[in-house]
């Protein structure tokens, strides 16, 4: 674990340490760790003392009693400890509890998660690229795909009234862990063809391995076809006879697994 410690003082003024990550340890993660030296304070005053002393960092906030931390803030702020770590990205919750540090017998409250926990916190969307004219045939993997389990991003249905088309984009491909491109006949840039190809890669670019392009070439209804976007060559793309087949690749190149088939309760 990568260690930042917040020790409190009386006085009320901070002091920031931190600790890296001991190659010994088989986990790697992350953990924030608040010493509260105030003499006489008992448990159900850690929090308010906590509360108090945040609002001094943009990296952490709290409504009620949940904490939130955007750790691209923290890998920024503590750039020497976090250097490495391709998955310190996003906005987590992270639960807290409660001890006495052995050293110094003061109150510590830890937060932490390890890299598998926030990793698993990553965007799980598909987005679903489509030329309007194909909104139908979109429509029903869609539906399949989130019978399945997954959580497939279409715009109708995703995007509120009076959301600007490019921005609506943008949000949802930076919540998505894969964009599928389904390439007919009628796929045409519309203007927002290349922003969306654009964004995708900005997101292959940012997430890795955990973000997958998948591009499918699909005949129009009498056969005809259309040539892959230049902007998409640089990707593997497939060419399904039949939408069976289109939606068994779609699976295959996620970068995302679903879990054992269990009985419905």
């Amino acid at each position: 674990m990568r260690k930042i410690a917040i020790t409190i003082a009386n006085s009320g003024n901070t002091y920031i340490n931190t600790v890296p990550h001991e190659t010994w340890h088989e986990e790697d993660g992350i953990s924030v760790d608040f010493f509260l030296s105030r003499e006489g304070i008992r448990e159900k005053e850690y929090l308010p003392a906590i509360k108090n002393q945040i609002r001094e960092l943009t990296w952490v906030t709290c409504e009620g009693s949940k904490f939130y931390f955007d750790l691209a803030k923290i890998k920024e702020s503590y750039s020497s400890l976090f250097e490495s770590c391709s998955w310190m990205k996003g906005e987590i919750e992270l639960s807290y509890t409660n001890d006495i540090d052995l050293n110094d017998n003061m109150p510590v409250v830890s937060f932490s998660a390890s890299k598998e926990e926030i990793e698993s916190n990553f965007p799980k969307k598909i987005f679903l690229s489509h030329r309007g004219s194909n909104k139908e045939m979109v429509r029903e993997y869609f539906s399949v795909l989130k019978e399945l389990g997954y959580e497939p991003w279409l715009d109708e249905d995703a995007m509120a009234a009076g959301v600007t088309l490019d921005r609506g984009i943008l949000e949802g491909m930076k919540h998505s862990c894969a964009c599928v491109f389904f390439i007919t006949p009628e796929y045409e840039d519309n203007g927002y063809l290349e922003d969306e190809i654009n964004y995708a890669k900005m997101a292959k670019r940012e997430k890795g391995n955990k973000f997958a392009i998948i591009t499918l070439e699909l005949e129009g209804e009498k056969g005809s076809t259309i040539n892959i976007p230049e902007l998409l060559k640089p990707y593997v793309w497939k060419k399904p006879s039949s939408s069976l087949e289109a939606l068994k690749e779609i699976v295959r190149a996620l970068p995302i697994s679903l879990g054992k088939a269990n009985w419905r309760r």
